[in-house]
C-alpha cells in the first residue's frame, strides 16, 4: 500500500508535468505540435505579455510539484499523518489556480484568434483539473485514516503469521462481553458523528414526506421560471424608456412584467405552504422518534443522563432542527433554481462577463467550507451550553422547597447567570465568525460587481457587446448575487441544524443495553427465583452490588428483605422489575426467565409501590388506572377501598376527578402512598413489591397504609423492603442481605434465636434506639 501511494503520487507528477508543458507546443492554430514553440516557451525565450504568454501555468506547475515532493518526503520519513495539515493550503492553491485560469482565458480572448489555439484550452482546462485532482489525491489518499503507514511498515512477506485485526478480535472472543465492566474499565467516549452521516439522516426524514416536497418543488419550478424572466423584462422596460420606444411598446413590456410578477407571487405562496407543512411533519417525526427512543432505553441510561439536558434535546434542539430545516429547504430550493436560470441567461448575454462573475465562486466556496466547519462545532457547543442551563433550571425549579428552605435563591441565580454567560460567550464567538464571513461575502460580491462593470464597459466601448445586454446582464448578476447570499445563509443555517441534529440523532440511534423483546405469556403463580445472580449498576461498574446471590420466594409468601443500607435490597427489586439485567445468573418467575416474558404482560402481573411514589398531573382516577386500560370503574373502586383511598377521595369536592397536581403535590404523603397502592392493586398482580412503602409516613398515615397492605397481601406473593420491626415481623420469611449476599433467611422468631446473627443485631439496635427515643 505504501508503494501504491508513492506510485500514484509519482504518476500524478509525471502526467502534470507532461500535459502542462506539451500544451505549449499547441499555442498556434491547428493540431500540429510546434517543437520550436514548445522549446521557446519552456526555456522562457519568448517576450512576456499577459494576453499571450502561458508563463503563469509553469509557475502553478512548480507549486503543485513542490507540494507533491513534500508529500513524498514525509511518507519516506514515516510522517504521512503530517500531510493532512497541508490540505487547506493545497485546496487554497487549487482555488487560486481556478480563479487565475479564468482570468487568463479572458486575457487570451482579447485576441479572438487565440481561442482557436488548442494549447490555450489544454493549459486552462488542465490547470483547473490538476488543482482539483491534487486536492482529491490529498484528501482521499494522503489524509485518509484508512491507510496506516506504520501498520504497513510492519507488514512483511510472511504476513500470514501476523494476526489481522479480525483475527485478533476472534482470539479474544472467549472474553465475556462485560469484561470491561468487571475489570473496571470505562467505556470510550462516543465518537463524534460525521457530518455526512448527520446530513444523510436529516434528509432521510425529509424523504418520508416526499409528496409534499414534490408538490412544493413543482410550484417552485413555475415560480422560478417566472422570476427568471423578470430581470429580462425589467431591462426591456428600462430600454424602452431610455430609447423612447413609445407608449404601446412600454405598456406591452409592463403588461408581461405584471403577468410574470403575479404568477411568481401566486405559485411562490403555494410553494412556501407546501414546504412549511412538510417540514412541520419532519419535525413531528423527529420529535416522536426521539421520544420513542428515550422511553425504550434501559433504566441504566437514565441513571447517567441528566433530565434537563435530555429535555433540551427534545424541545430546544428539535425546535432548532424544525425551524432551520423549514426555512433552509425552502430558501435553498428557491434560490438554487433561480440561480440556474440566472446563470443560463448570463451566458446567453455574454459568456465573457459570466466567466468574470464566476471567477471568485470557488474562493467564496472555500471560505464557506472553512466557516461551515467552525459553525458546525460552535453550534454544537451552543446547544450543549443551552442544555446545561436547562438542566440546572429544571433541577432548581423542581426542588424549589429545598432552595427556599436553605435561602439559596441568590446562589442559584448566580449559578444560572454563569451558565447563561457561557452561552453568551459561545454566541459571541459565533457572531465574530459570522461578521468575518459577511465581510468576505460582501467584499467578493462588490469586487465582482466592479469587475463586471469595468470589463462590461470595456466590451461595450470596443463594440463587443450592446449596452442593452449589459443592463440585462447586470440585473441577472444582481439576482445571482442575491441567490448566492441566500445560499450562504442556508449553509450557516444548515450547520446550526447539524449541530442540533448530531445530539438528537445520537439519542435516536442509541440502542438500549437490552431489548424488551420477550414473547412468552406463562401462567403466573408468583414463584420468584434468583440463581447465582451477580449484578453491578451500569453507572458504577467497579462496585458489584449482588454477588452470587441465590434466593427463592414461593408463591403466596410474604418475604421481607432486610439488611444494612447499600446491601442490595433495592437492587433485588430492580432486577425483579426488569429495570436491569444481571451480569451473571438468572432471575425467573415460575421457572421462566423474566427477560423471555412479554414486557406488558409481565408488568400486569408484577406491581411496585415505591418509597416515594410518583403521581402524575391528572385526576385521581387517571393515576389509579395508569397503565391499566383493561380495568373497569368497579375494579378501580375495589382497589381504592382495599387501599383505604375511597373514603378520603369521596370527601374531596371533585372526588375521583380531583387533580393530584404535578408529582402529586396536592396530596399528603399518606394519601399519595395509598393512591400508589391502589394503582398497584387495580391490576390484581400476582406479585406485589413494597419498597419502604411506609418509611416516610407519620404514625396515623402508617397505620392506614399498614391496614391497606395487610388487606391486599392475601392470595399473592408480597416482597417487602423495610426497616421498621412492626412492618417485617409478620412476614412469612425474612431474608437478610448484607453486601450483596444472602446471609440469613427464616421467620422472625427463627432469626431472633440466632443471637450472633446479623438480624438479631439489627433488631436489637432498633429496639435500643426506640427505647432511648421514648426516654
Amino acid at each position: 500500500m505504501h508503494r501504491w501511494i508513492n506510485t500514484s503520487l509519482y504518476l500524478y507528477m509525471i502526467v502534470d508535468v507532461a500535459i502542462t508543458n506539451l500544451s505549449f507546443g499547441y499555442f498556434a492554430p491547428g493540431w500540429k505540435f510546434h517543437t520550436d514553440l514548445f522549446v521557446n516557451i519552456t526555456t522562457f525565450s519568448l517576450p512576456y505579455h499577459f494576453t499571450t504568454s502561458p508563463l503563469e501555468f509553469q509557475i502553478f506547475l512548480f507549486i503543485r510539484q513542490t507540494f507533491c515532493a513534500i508529500a513524498v518526503l514525509l511518507i519516506i520519513l514515516g510522517k504521512k499523518e503530517k500531510t493532512k495539515h497541508l490540505l487547506p493550503i493545497v485546496t487554497f492553491n487549487a482555488v487560486i489556480t481556478y480563479c487565475f485560469s479564468l482570468v487568463k482565458f479572458l486575457a487570451f480572448s482579447e485576441d479572438y484568434e487565440q481561442l482557436y489555439y488548442p494549447g490555450v484550452w489544454f493549459s486552462v482546462v488542465w490547470a483547473i483539473l490538476s488543482g482539483a485532482l491534487q486536492v482529491l489525491v490529498w484528501y482521499f489518499v494522503l489524509s485518509s485514516q484508512s491507510f496506516d503507514y506504520h501498520r504497513l511498515l510492519s507488514t512483511t512477506a510472511d504476513s500470514e503469521d501476523v494476526p489481522s485485526p479480525e483475527t485478533a478480535a476472534d482470539s479474544t472472543s472467549d472474553t465475556p462481553s462485560n469484561s470491561n465492566v468487571e475489570s473496571g474499565a470505562t467505556s470510550p467516549a462516543t465518537p463524534r458523528t460525521p457530518l455526512r452521516q448527520v446530513l444523510r439522516q436529516l434528509f432521510s426524514y425529509c424523504g418520508h414526506q416526499w409528496p409534499w416536497f414534490v408538490a412544493g418543488f413543482f410550484f417552485l419550478i413555475i415560480y422560478a421560471v417566472a422570476r427568471v424572466f423578470i430581470p429580462n423584462y425589467t431591462a426591456q422596460v428600462i430600454s424602452d424608456i431610455v430609447n423612447r420606444g413609445g407608449t404601446a411598446v412600454l405598456l406591452h413590456s409592463i403588461f408581461i412584467l405584471g403577468i410574470l410578477t403575479a404568477t411568481s407571487s401566486f405559485f411562490g405562496g403555494l410553494r412556501g405552504g407546501c414546504f412549511d407543512y412538510a417540514t412541520a411533519l419532519v419535525a413531528l417525526r423527529i420529535r416522536l422518534d426521539l421520544f420513542t427512543s428515550l422511553i425504550n432505553q434501559d433504566i441504566g441510561f437514565f441513571d447517567t443522563s441528566k433530565t434537563g439536558e435530555t429535555m433540551s434535546r427534545l424541545t430546544s434542539d428539535c425546535q432548532t432542527i424544525a425551524s432551520t430545516v423549514s426555512t433552509n429547504v425552502n430558501v435553498f430550493m428557491r434560490n438554487g433554481v433561480m440561480l440556474i436560470g440566472a446563470v443560463v441567461f448570463m451566458f446567453v448575454m455574454s459568456w465573457r462577463l459570466a466567466m468574470v462573475t464566476f471567477i471568485a465562486v470557488p474562493f467564496v466556496g472555500f471560505i464557506t467550507k472553512v466557516y461551515g466547519k467552525f459553525y458546525d462545532k460552535i453550534s454544537e457547543k451552543l446547544q450543549q451550553t443551552i442544555a446545561d442551563a436547562n438542566q440546572m433550571a429544571e433541577e432548581v425549579l423542581s426542588t424549589m422547597r429545598t432552595v427556599r428552605s436553605f435561602a439559596c435563591e441568590k446562589r442559584e441565580k448566580t449559578r444560572f447567570e454563569n451558565l447563561l454567560s457561557s452561552t453568551l460567550s459561545v454566541n459571541r464567538k459565533r457572531a465574530l465568525a459570522y461578521m468575518g464571513y459577511t465581510w468576505n461575502n460582501e467584499f467578493c460580491n462588490n469586487a465582482i460587481l466592479i469587475a463586471v462593470l469595468w470589463y462590461g464597459g470595456h466590451l461595450v466601448l470596443n463594440d463587443k457587446m450592446k449596452k442593452e445586454q449589459l443592463i440585462t446582464f447586470l440585473l441577472y448578476q444582481m439576482q445571482l448575487g442575491e441567490n448566492l447570499y441566500m445560499l450562504s445563509y442556508v449553509m450557516s443555517g444548515l450547520m446550526e441544524a447539524v449541530g442540533a441534529s448530531r445530539k438528537v440523532f445520537e439519542l435516536v440511534n442509541r440502542k438500549p443495553q437490552f431489548e424488551l423483546n420477550g414473547r412468552l405469556k406463562p401462567t403466573v403463580n408468583g414463584n420468584i427465583t434468583f440463581s447465582h445472580v451477580g449484578f453491578t449498576y451500569p453507572s458504577r461498574p467497579n462496585n458489584p452490588v449482588l454477588k452470587d446471590l441465590t434466593l427463592s420466594i414461593k408463591a403466596g409468601e410474604t418475604v421481607a428483605l432486610v439488611g444494612p443500607s447499600g446491601g442490595g435490597k433495592s437492587s433485588i427489586v430492580s432486577l425483579i422489575e426488569h429495570f436491569y439485567e444481571p451480569n451473571d445468573g438468572t432471575v425467573s418467575l415460575d421457572g421462566v426467565q423474566i427477560k423471555d416474558i412479554n414486557h406488558i404482560y409481565y408488568h400486569q402481573k408484577i406491581a411496585l409501590v415505591a418509597q416515594e411514589p410518583i403521581l402524575y398531573n391528572g385526576s385521581v382516577r387517571h393515576n389509579i388506572l395508569y397503565g391499566c386500560d383493561f380495568a373497569t370503574e368497579d375494579d378501580m373502586l375495589n382497589a381504592s377501598k382495599m387501599a383505604n383511598v375511597h373514603d378520603f377521595v369521596m370527601e374531596l369536592e371533585k372526588g375521583y376527578d380531583t387533580n393530584c397536581g404535578e408529582k402529586g403535590v396536592q396530596m399528603s404523603g399518606g394519601q399519595k402512598q395509598r393512591i400508589a397502592i391502589a394503582r398497584a392493586l387495580v391490576r390484581n398482580p400476582a406479585v406485589l413489591i413494597l419498597d419502604e412503602a411506609t418509611s416516610a409516613l407519620d404514625t396515623e398515615s402508617e397505620a392506614l397504609v399498614q391496614q391497606a397492605l395487610s388487606r391486599c397481601a392475601q392470595e399473592r406473593t408480597v416482597i417487602i423492603i423495610a426497616h421498621r420491626l412492626s412492618t417485617i415481623e409478620k412476614a412469612s420469611k425474612i431474608a437478610v442481605i448484607v453486601k450483596g449476599h444472602l446471609v440469613q433467611m427464616g421467620t422472625h422468631s427463627e432469626l431472633m434465636s440466632e443471637t450472633d446473627g446479623t438480624y438479631y443485631s439489627l433488631v436489637s439496635r432498633q429496639m435500643l434506639s426506640a427505647k432511648v427515643g421514648d426516654e
